[in-house]
């Protein structure tokens, strides 16, 4: 398992970047309204919304604090692909998993500082941060070039990509499924109503935000997706590696489960494609 979900994601940002054009990504940043609401509702709103949850539902101060941390960590990369398949903004997706992963050695410690919590140590948060960037940035980034140099080859691999990413994406949710339940039925006493709230109410957040500031609907997909899913993988080493409190990690090890869902309900939800043009009928 520990081998098989980092060449599953790397497959699938591969396949993501073979569709990805360059443009897109400088497109994101160069109009930054969707980007600096999504940034502002991930980084800022969503642990608020965590903090009010656990006071709500008077958690216990460590499942407070690991609900916080759920809520502190970065962007999951697998939102990107669940994105896609939700034709939502992939660009956008991208973006924000990029931005959130490089800030959250910062973010990170200061939200669990005002959770209680001593601050982990920034340098392994960096090398986990940067560790995981790399790998979905790499394959992505070279899935871009060689759309950018040799479109046609990119066309042929996206073909033979896209029904193995998917069938990998399809395994990657089961495993999650499958690890995390033990856990989640354990923990789901103390934790899991909490849990359940954090994963409706984030997407709900982020679309009704979207819907008020007219960001369009794609953006709104891709901000709700990209604020539901979390980077539980951060969460779980952060609790039990550089915090050595393991009972922290149960809001995420639920989490797990419950973001796969709301993923899925995006992707069910995803509006059909458009049509592609009839081509112009041939002169007399």
């Amino acid at each position: 398992m520990a081998a098989f979900l980092p060449v599953a994601m790397m497959v699938l940002m591969l396949a993501l970047g073979l569709r990805l054009a360059p443009g897109a990504l400088v497109a994101a940043v160069r109009t930054p309204r969707a980007l600096g609401a999504g940034l502002a509702l991930q980084m800022l709103a969503l642990p608020v919304l965590a903090f009010c949850l656990a006071r709500g539902f008077g958690l216990s101060a460590p499942l407070s604090a690991g609900l916080m941390l759920v809520a502190a960590s970065p962007g999951g990369v697998s939102s990107n692909y669940i994105t896609h398949l939700a034709r939502g903004s992939v660009a956008l997706s991208v973006t924000m998993t990029l931005v959130t992963s490089l800030l959250a050695p910062l973010s990170l410690p200061l939200v669990l500082a005002l959770s209680g919590v001593a601050a982990p140590h920034s340098a392994a948060l960096w090398r986990i941060s940067l560790g995981m960037s790399a790998v979905a940035l790499a394959p992505l980034a070279l899935g871009m070039a060689v759309g950018r140099f040799a479109p046609a080859l990119a066309a042929r691999a996206s073909r033979l990509l896209d029904p193995l990413a998917r069938g990998l994406f399809a395994l990657m949710v089961g495993a999650t499924f499958v690890q995390n339940w033990g856990a989640m039925r354990a923990g789901f006493a103390g934790a899991g109503p909490a849990v359940i709230a954090l994963a409706v109410l984030a997407p709900a957040m982020a679309l009704g935000a979207a819907r008020a500031l007219r960001l369009g609907a794609a953006a709104g997909r891709t901000i709700a997706i990209e604020i539901s899913l979390q980077n539980v993988a951060i969460t779980i080493f952060v609790a039990g590696k550089l915090l050595g409190a393991p009972e922290l990690a149960i809001p995420g090890l639920i989490y797990a489960v419950m973001m796969n869902i709301v993923a899925l309900g995006f992707i069910l939800s995803a509006p059909a494609p458009e049509p592609a043009p009839e081509p112009d009928p041939a002169p007399r």
